[in-house]
């Protein structure tokens, strides 16, 4: 199952996102004049023109705790999360009441891998506001990184309740379930996120993995069939499809899928081993062997193109062949090539 560990948040910047000063409030006139034209660039994501302007309105005054903080956003946005932790770290020292450096910089603590600090500035943040939604639902990102899935489905089941509209929470929710095994909470958590959300990719993929490892086949075909709609280019989710569809017995579904999966990447070991058992089912071992054969081409070095291999070769009747495939499966670490290599032994 592919995590969205975004739930890590990246830098979206909004125009008011930190207290505006008052050129009255600002001991110099050219500062303000700077902080607002950097506010500008910043509100258009236009980064480096931004960090000028803030750094020309720092020049002019040193202890200007909002220019520090605007620069802290826009180095994130550049993806200097080093320099943004200063930034946000210097704009609470001239003022520790600018709650906003603690969100900023705790997107950028959990951008460096040091959740655990992104952690301390989230609980400063809800300190000064429980009611905080978005805090919530960051802190329970950084703990899902700490792997604290109960703590951060403690998060955001509160944000939740906070903001029931935010398809992101129910999202999250439903990553940290399944990671402790509450495949059934998890589906639920995809449907409440799919409700607001139609258009999620992630949420129909995942949810078709929950699905399918809770036995209900046919809603996880139905699932990843529409995440293939959204996203056709995955070679993945055929493949993921063409499991049920063998499961179920429709061969000819299966390998369509497959091929389908091995045209968009042909490179792929797995989707021919997976096409050569489904040929093999389907009651065509001279192709199974042409697939595992390619497998094993891609990758010498898995035992598991030739133990495959052996399995079609002992269909078609090429016991010699068979016995050599099952003992390098065998030498390369398949515990079942070592069984059936003892078997041909005997």
């Amino acid at each position: 199952m592919k995590l969205r560990f975004g739930f890590f948040l990246f830098f979206a910047v909004v125009a008011g996102l930190w207290p505006v000063s008052s050129p009255g409030q600002i001991s110099d006139a050219q500062a303000y004049k700077w902080y607002e034209q950097g506010r500008r660039e910043l509100s258009r994501q236009d980064y480096p023109k931004a960090i000028a302007a803030f750094d020309r309105a720092i020049l002019q005054q040193r202890n200007f705790a909002e220019a520090y903080l605007g620069r802290g956003l826009a180095h994130a946005g550049q993806g200097e999360f080093d320099r943004a932790v200063d930034d946000c770290t210097r704009s609470l020292d001239f003022k520790s009441s600018l709650v906003e450096a603690y969100r900023c910089r705790g997107k950028a603590y959990a951008a460096l891998g040091r959740p655990d600090r992104a952690v301390e500035d989230y609980t400063q943040l809800l300190t000064r506001n429980s009611g905080d939604a978005a805090a919530l639902r960051n802190r329970g990102s950084v703990r899902a990184q700490l792997n604290q899935w109960d703590l951060a489905i403690e998060d955001f089941t509160r944000a939740i309740a906070l903001d029931p509209k935010n398809a992101e929470s129910y999202y999250n929710r439903a990553v940290a379930r399944e990671r402790l095994g509450q495949s059934q909470e998890a589906v639920e958590d995809y449907g409440q996120a799919l409700s607001l959300n139609p258009k999620d990719f992630n949420s129909y993929l995942n949810r078709g993995i929950a699905y399918d490892r809770l036995g209900q086949e046919e809603r996880a075909l139905a699932d990843y069939s529409r995440a293939i709609d959204l996203n056709p280019d995955r070679s993945d989710l055929y493949a993921r499809r063409a499991l049920i569809q063998a499961r179920a017995g429709r061969y000819d579904a299966a390998l369509e899928d497959l091929s389908r999966a091995l045209s968009l990447n042909p490179e792929d070991p797995r989707y021919f081993n997976q096409r050569g058992l489904v040929y093999r089912k389907n009651g065509h071992p001279e192709k199974a062997v042409a697939d595992h054969s390619r497998a094993i081409e891609l990758s010498p070095m898995a035992g598991e193109g030739y133990y495959l291999r052996g399995q079609a070769f002992f269909d078609q009747g090429q016991k010699e062949k068979a016995g050599q495939d099952f003992q390098k499966a065998c030498a390369l670490g398949i515990t079942e090539g070592c069984r059936s290599a003892r078997l041909f032994e005997k």
